[in-house]
């Protein structure tokens, strides 16, 4: 049975995607979770890949080591089409957060209502 998962096999000698040292860095992470998710991207397109310090950021995470995405250097410049496709539009994060901003606007004036209310209660004045 072959082995087609290689995600951090770093036994270069006998692979049959990777010559030794002939990985190329094609992003970088500081979150294990994102590179997962990243390589599998590149998998589904057929894409060998490996990550690099992926176990070390795990096992030491006070390190805030990055996590490293490898692939040939033939398959780099699609690799690096494919993760900018996949990448979040800061612009929609914007509005987003704007609408909370009025969200959080409304429930500190509620919670100030309540506080005046709550004084008033219980002093006895109405």
């Amino acid at each position: 049975m072959q082995h087609s998962d290689i995600l951090d096999d770093f036994s270069f000698e006998h692979s049959p995607y990777f010559e030794e040292n002939s990985g190329e860095v094609v992003a970088k992470f500081y979150s294990a979770l994102e590179a997962d998710v990243a390589a599998a991207r590149l998998r589904a397109e057929g894409i060998p890949c490996f990550l690099a310090n992926s176990t070390s950021q795990s096992v030491l995470p006070h390190l805030q080591l990055l996590v490293r995405l490898h692939v040939r250097p033939v398959d780099a410049e699609k690799a690096r089409i494919l993760l900018a496709e996949a990448e979040i539009d800061t612009s929609e994060a914007i509005e987003i957060s704007r609408d909370n901003s009025v969200l959080i606007a409304l429930a500190v004036l509620i919670g100030v209502l309540l506080a005046i209310l709550l004084v008033r209660a219980m002093w006895g004045v109405y």
